[in-house]
C-alpha cells in the first residue's frame, strides 16, 4: 500500500494538534509540521509532501503568496488552503491561485476525508487504497 505524506502550516498549535488527530483518524501517519511559511517551502524542497495543507493566516507570509511560491518550486504540488473564512471571493481566489482544494475550519474528519480522496483521486492512485483509508484499521 502506498503511503501518503501531509503537511501541515498552521502557526496555532492548538488547530496543529486538531488537524494532525483527525490525519492520523483518517489514515495518515507521515505527517510534517511548520509555523510558518518560509519553514513550509524549506519543507516542501526537502521532502516533498504528497498533500500540503496550509493556512492563509501566516505569521511571516500570506497563505497566497506561500501557494504560489509552491506551485513556482514544484507546479505539481497538492495543496489545500485552510482557513476560518467560508466566503465565496476567499473561496475563488484560493482556487484562481492554484490551489487544490479549500477547507474551512474547524477541521473534521469528513472534510480531510474528502482531501484526501481528492487527491488519490487526482493521482489516480488505486481503489485499494481508498478502502484501507476510509476503513481504518
Amino acid at each position: 500500500m502506498r503511503k501518503i505524506s501531509v503537511l501541515m502550516v498552521e502557526d496555532e498549535p492548538e488547530m496543529r494538534d486538531l488537524l494532525r488527530n483527525t490525519l492520523q483518524k483518517v489514515g495518515i501517519d507521515t505527517i510534517g509540521d511548520a509555523e510558518d511559511g518560509k519553514t513550509a517551502l524549506e519543507a516542501v524542497v526537502e521532502s516533498g509532501y504528497d498533500i500540503v495543507m496550509l493556512d492563509i493566516g501566516l505569521p511571516d507570509m500570506d497563505g497566497l503568496s506561500v501557494l504560489q511560491a509552491m506551485k513556482r518550486l514544484n507546479k505539481n504540488a497538492f495543496v489545500v488552503l485552510v482557513t476560518a473564512d467560508d466566503s465565496i471571493e476567499s473561496i475563488q481566489t484560493a482556487i484562481s491561485s492554484g490551489a487544490n482544494g479549500y477547507v474551512v475550519k474547524p477541521y473534521s474528519y469528513e472534510k480531510i476525508l474528502d482531501v484526501i480522496n481528492n487527491y488519490m483521486m487526482t493521482n489516480n492512485i488505486g481503489d485499494d487504497v481508498i478502502r484501507d483509508i476510509n476503513n481504518p484499521m
